[in-house]
């Protein structure tokens, strides 16, 4: 069997032929090509070289074995995918189709991950017992599965066993999952039920508590993070605005210099000729030549100003990534630091209530027991000095849990390799922080998210390997494209410094 990927405009095919002659005129073939078949691809046939090649649109889906590259199978995806093959087992018998002809191989299973549904190819004249391809899936699964969720584990065995059964039966692999949906489904609603709890709990216990100075605490200091802020940004469009009118006011006087030259050079050859020094020259070579060298003179200037323009642009999107990443660092250690400074102040109230609580109950001992009023003043004392004892103890307890200060270092912050809007602003950074970055605009699906209505909802991926990046595109309908260049389906491309990568209209550049 021959398979190869093809992109027109706006959309992916996967294209299948098979080694032997296929008859166009069988039951089969006229059922697949005039027929929707929910659960099975939409398929055409197309004639070349006297062969017959079936197009299978998979615009906007992506393969089992693309989509599981690098995750895990818990109990949802099984149920998905395993419900998806009993669908299309029952759909085949209802159209009275041969099940044999199914492909159950993994990169010719294409997921909807936005519907969770599931796709299949059926390939006519294709004869691979149904039985055999069910379990060549079912061990492909089983080194996948995410072994911490055991209803995972339980099913993916459990389905696993009764494929290897003599007698395949449908009806088996029905109660094999669906036993294992039932336990899903009540496990589910104890964990929602503990967690309404706990909810209520908490809403409870906040609701007994009331720190007014902490609240105000965190406001001050989420109120200082926003100035803060606002002031760096204001500061960094003052640099901008000044480095541009530097900028300019160069530009034009290395303009103003070059007409200036050209004039002095005509001139003086004017001059000599005038004084008979270039008798065989004429007026009309002095001033053509003249323009030339003007000319000539701009070119250089604009292409010198075009080169600096793209350093100067690049040196921009490298000090955008080093600034975003240092004012991450920074706002998190001043999280870190608001954060303690309200544990302090839940520490003190807490402290505070305890000691006068304490107080109270001295004083009522020295009472039953008849002490003096310097007797009462005294122990008061001692118990304010217990207090701040070990107040301080579990200061010095906290601290020493802090470890040594690490010590920066002088250069830049250093990070991951990125995607840098190409308008600034425009669109949020990415960084590629990962093995295996997913791209699109489906929050639960993508790593990187670009919320544009042109960009599929699974729409490229980039894989890290020996610190070189490759970017391919996930069958989107508005392709990926690099330099101006659109990808093929199926292409890694090994992403350069500096490269103009486009996901439809989200347009970036790629700093390593």
């Amino acid at each position: 069997m021959y398979a190869e990927y093809k992109r027109d405009v706006s959309h992916n095919y996967l294209i299948l032929r098979e080694d032997e002659k296929v008859n166009t005129a069988s039951y089969q073939v006229r059922m697949l090509t005039g027929n929707v078949i929910p659960s099975i691809l939409k398929c055409r046939i197309q004639g070349l070289d006297g062969n017959l090649l079936f197009y299978y649109n998979i615009t906007s889906r992506q393969s089992l074995a693309s989509f599981y590259e690098q995750r895990k199978f818990h109990s949802k995806d099984l149920h998905m995918l395993f419900g998806g093959f009993i669908r299309v087992m029952e759909e085949m018998a209802e159209f009275l189709m041969n099940t044999d002809q199914l492909l159950l191989c993994p990169e010719y299973i294409f997921l909807d991950i936005e519907k969770r549904e599931v796709k299949f190819c059926c390939l006519p004249d294709y004869h691979h017992p149904i039985q055999e391809q069910f379990r060549e899936l079912t061990e492909y699964l089983l080194p996948r599965l995410d072994h911490e969720d055991p209803l995972a584990v339980s099913m993916g065995y459990g389905v696993y066993r009764k494929a290897m059964e003599t007698g395949f039966q449908l009806e088996h692999i029905k109660e094999a999952i669906y036993q294992n949906r039932e336990a899903t489904g009540k496990n589910d609603n104890k964990e929602s039920a503990q967690k309404q709890e706990q909810k209520l709990t908490g809403n409870y216990l906040d609701g007994a508590d009331n720190f007014g100075e902490e609240i105000q605490k965190k406001t001050d200091v989420s109120q200082l993070l926003k100035t803060d802020m606002e002031d760096k940004t204001s500061k960094r469009k003052d640099k901008k605005k000044e480095e541009s009118v530097s900028h300019k006011s160069a530009n034009e006087w290395t303009a103003a210099l070059l007409c200036v030259s050209t004039a002095a050079v005509m001139i003086i050859l004017l001059i000599l000729r005038y004084l008979g020094y270039l008798p065989g020259i004429p007026a009309e070579a002095i001033f053509g030549g003249a323009i030339i060298l003007l000319a000539l003179a701009a070119f250089l200037s604009w292409t010198a100003e075009k080169k600096k323009q793209k350093k100067q642009m690049s040196a921009e999107w490298r000090q955008k990534v080093q600034r975003e990443l240092a004012d991450t660092k920074e706002s998190d250690d001043k999280k870190k630091r608001a954060e303690r400074n309200s544990e302090n102040l839940y520490e003190a109230d807490i402290s505070q209530r305890k000691m006068s609580e304490w107080g109270e109950e001295k004083y009522k001992m020295s009472e039953w027991t008849g002490e003096t009023g310097a007797n009462r003043l005294e122990n008061s004392q001692n118990v304010y000095r217990e207090t701040v004892q070990q107040n301080e103890n579990y200061e010095t307890e906290k601290t020493e849990n802090y470890g040594e200060t690490v010590v920066l270092s002088a250069g830049q912050t250093e990070g991951p390799a990125s995607l840098v809007s190409r308008e600034p602003g425009e669109l949020a950074t990415i960084y590629l922080d990962r093995d295996l970055m997913v791209i699109g605009k489906m929050e639960n699906a993508a790593d990187a998210v670009i919320s544009l209505p042109t960009v599929s909802r699974i729409h490229a991926k980039i894989r890290k390997v020996d610190e070189e990046y490759y970017l391919s595109d996930l069958n989107s309908r508005n392709g990926t494209s690099v330099n101006g260049r659109l990808l093929k389906t199926g292409e890694e491309y090994k992403l350069q410094d500096e490269d103009q990568v486009e996901f439809a209209q989200a347009r970036y550049i790629f700093l390593k």
